[in-house]
């Protein structure tokens, strides 16, 4: 019989395909877990059906058996005795030398809504609850347009201008940010839910699930009843969706599907729209002025004057189309921009702003916004404008980035970027824009935050062309050679680094001997970084909507007796309290649950609360080091005294802090969270610039990550794996020694 035909060959087929299928056959894919019990399961079934009888068992091991007996097999059966103990240990090696990952965050699905709520003294019933502003038809659109302009000046940031949770801060959240055009969200709930969410947000999660990890807050302190009914009829007006009703007794209906009117218009659907033509399409200003007045009126105002209901919130204030001023152009300097340069705009947004690339939208929408948008400046628009005109492309090498930077210095673009393009040059400071409103040079070394792109060509261009609008101006005529502006971009090009990997835990490496002080020693170069990006505090006043420091880099070791942490983060200025420039001292502070060995719920992340204390690791550039324990947003208890064991030395150098604290892992103090070894703790982060103003709640945080000390270096990567080959080989040979035995005995 052909070995093709036989049943080992056939359970071999079936195995494989099996997992192929649950592999790649699943969307969304699933979990190795299931796959590995289902693919359990399907061997357990495929070995009944093999021996069901003692003929069909026969069958199924006869080719094993000429495996290990027949000569003429022998070079297969040498290669399996050698690859099937390289594959073990390979595994055994994998096992033994993985990393340890964070715990999965367990928000996948929340809990039930609770029979009812206190809010804002009085108890609301929400079972069998609905929206009474939907039963109001006369004044139904007065109700979504208002609960659209609280959804902008309160939710956006986070939740996103399309409502899809892609919000300018929400990177730095972990989980993100809801996304309200997702099918599985808001369509599969009740109005009541989503109030219920809205008021008492990440602190009023119950305590099933743990470790939940939202920073949602509790809009009930600042929203009244009828303003979170409103931004709820927002939310299902602007997605299409209907919300899911209760039946009588307090039961829900599954929701209805979107109308096709409006599941038409769904973010997911417009991306399978189809492609414009190659030839730049005429938009429609009539089309154009619906879609604005949908997607941007709310920021950019009624008259397209930058002064919409959002604008006063937003930092950087939305662009004034009335002027005609564009920072972003491919025209010559002082020109209005092209069509093209406009859709790039509305397409990939202004990164570092609240502007959001608007791609799903459908392309003949977009550029009928460019038609629209041109209409409120007509006078700027009259003549095509006049391509700037680069000279011939200079590759970047060794020459080319020296004179770039000697050019840099001698056109004095340091004196706002900075030596280091950090925008920490001298007259950074005092940058402001056309209409007086404070602006921040460019932290060249952060080339994704770029507005244009952070290609050369781009670079090139900004330099050519200027910023209209800005003190940033054109250096076309400012060069020594017109190739130099090559140069300088190139140089500029070469400062930025690539956009780390933002990281869900903090590893904590064993480290013997003294930990170096010093945040300049070569020691703490040599461990492992993690970076972690920091949003604006947005949810409680004074709110942060443009934040100065958005990212920091960790590295932490321990011994015996201490842990030490070495921070690192991007500040353009140095501050010291000055209470007539309205400056303060630079902060960092890193957050701790001071309860830890109670398990691993979290505290609210602003600080915590009563029932879930927080304890704070601070420094400050006035200060120095200390410790604080918190029950809520600034009801701080500073330690003083022996209690402060804690202690740090930070550097400023270039635009950057660089700072070394330190702490011992245990300590008398019942407030202070312990350290132990090889255990999930939580870790977040706040940072405050005080030269830019940032001072108490107005800051940058982070949400919560885990952080875990690593145990000390082990031996069973390099003794398990050969142990493993070792013993694969010998069980091996003796299986084949006894098959053939046996053969020749029969």
């Amino acid at each position: 019989m052909s070995p093709f035909g036989s049943k080992l060959f056939q359970v071999l087929v079936v195995l494989v395909g099996t997992f192929l299928l649950f592999r790649f056959g699943i969307q969304p894919p699933a979990p190795w877990s299931v796959i590995t019990l289902y693919m359990g399961v399907v061997l357990l079934a495929l070995l009944v059906y093999v021996s069901s009888d003692g003929d069909s068992w026969r069958a199924f091991v006869a080719p094993l058996r000429a495996l290990l007996v027949d000569d003429s097999l022998m070079p297969i059966r040498v290669v399996l005795m050698i690859v099937l103990p390289l594959c073990l240990g390979y595994y055994a090696y994998t096992r033994a030398a993985a990393t340890v990952e964070a715990p999965p965050e367990l928000r996948a699905v929340h809990p039930a809504p609770p029979a009812s709520i206190s809010f804002r003294g009085k108890t609301v019933d929400v079972q069998g609850l609905d929206n009474p502003l939907r039963k109001d038809q006369a004044n139904f659109k007065k109700h979504v347009a208002e609960g659209g302009v609280i959804y902008v000046k309160n939710c956006m940031y986070c939740h996103g201008d399309n409502l899809d949770g892609a919000g300018h801060f929400a990177h730095a959240f972990n989980p993100p940010p809801a996304n309200f055009t997702d099918p599985g969200t808001i369509a599969m709930l009740q109005e009541a839910y989503l109030f219920w969410r809205i008021a008492k947000g990440g602190p009023g999660l119950p305590k099933e699930a743990t470790p939940w990890n939202s920073v949602m807050p509790a809009w009930e302190a600042r929203l009244g009843e009828e303003e979170i009914w409103k931004v709820i009829l927002y939310l299902y007006d602007a997605t299409g969706y209907q919300p899911r009703r209760w039946e009588e007794g307090g039961e829900h209906k599954h929701s209805r599907l979107p109308s096709p009117v409006r599941l038409a218009g769904l973010p997911g659907l417009e991306r399978l729209a189809p492609r414009a033509a190659e030839a730049q399409p005429a938009g429609d200003p009539a089309q154009g002025k619906a879609v604005y007045e949908k997607k941007c009126m709310l920021c950019h105002g009624d008259k397209g004057d930058g002064a919409g209901p959002g604008a006063s919130l937003l930092d950087p204030r939305p662009r004034d189309f009335t002027k005609g001023k564009f920072k972003i152009r491919g025209s010559a300097s002082g020109q209005a921009p092209t069509d093209a340069d406009l859709f790039r705009i509305i397409s990939e947004g202004m990164p570092g702003t609240s502007m959001p690339g608007w791609k799903v939208l459908p392309e003949r929408d977009r550029w009928s916004l460019v038609a629209y948008l041109k209409t409120f400046a007509p006078d700027a628009f009259k003549e095509a404008p006049k391509l700037a005109v680069l000279p011939k492309e200079v590759a970047s090498s060794k020459e080319s980035l020296a004179r770039g930077k000697e050019m840099f210095e001698a056109i004095e673009c340091n004196k706002c970027h900075g030596a280091g393009g950090r925008g920490d040059g001298p007259s950074a400071p005092e940058l402001k824009d056309d209409w007086e409103q404070p602006v921040r040079a460019a932290n060249l070394t952060k080339p994704w935050n770029f507005r244009g792109g952070s290609g050369t060509r781009d670079v090139a261009t900004r330099l050519a062309t200027g910023l209209m609008g800005t003190p940033m101006p054109t250096f076309i005529d400012s060069v020594e050679k017109p190739e130099d502006i090559w140069h300088v971009a190139n140089y500029v090009t070469s400062l930025g680094q690539d956009k780390p990997p933002f990281a869900t835990m903090l590893t904590v490496r064993s480290a013997a001997g003294s930990i170096p002080d010093d945040p300049a020693a070569p020691f703490w170069a040599q461990q492992p970084a993690s970076a972690f990006p920091l949003a604006g505090q947005v949810i409680v006043d004074p709110r942060n909507f443009n934040p100065s420091i958005d990212m920091i880099t960790v590295r932490a070791v321990y011994t015996d007796t201490e842990i030490a942490f070495h921070l690192t983060w991007d500040d353009p200025t140095k501050s010291a309290p000055d209470a007539k420039a309205r400056t303060f001292a630079d902060q960092i502070a890193l957050q701790f649950a001071a309860r830890p060995a109670e398990g691993n719920e979290r505290p609210y992340v602003l600080m915590g609360d009563g029932a879930n204390p927080a304890y704070l690791l601070r420094w400050a550039s006035d200060a120095g080091v200390g410790e604080a324990n918190a029950s809520g947003l600034w009801k701080l208890t500073p330690q003083a005294g022996e209690a402060v064991q804690a202690k740090g030395t930070a550097v400023f150098a270039d635009g950057q802090y660089r700072l070394v604290i330190k702490r011992p892992r245990v300590t008398k103090d019942p407030g202070d969270p312990e350290f132990p070894v090889g255990r999930f703790l939580s870790i977040s982060f706040m940072a405050w610039d005080g030269g830019a103003g940032e001072t108490e709640s107005k800051m940058s945080f982070s949400s919560w990550y885990y952080l875990r000390l690593e145990e000390p270096g082990s031996t069973q990567p390099y003794v398990v794996p050969p142990l493993v080959i070792l013993v694969t080989v010998a069980l091996e040979l003796a299986v084949v020694r006894r098959a053939r035995r046996r053969a020749q005995g029969g």
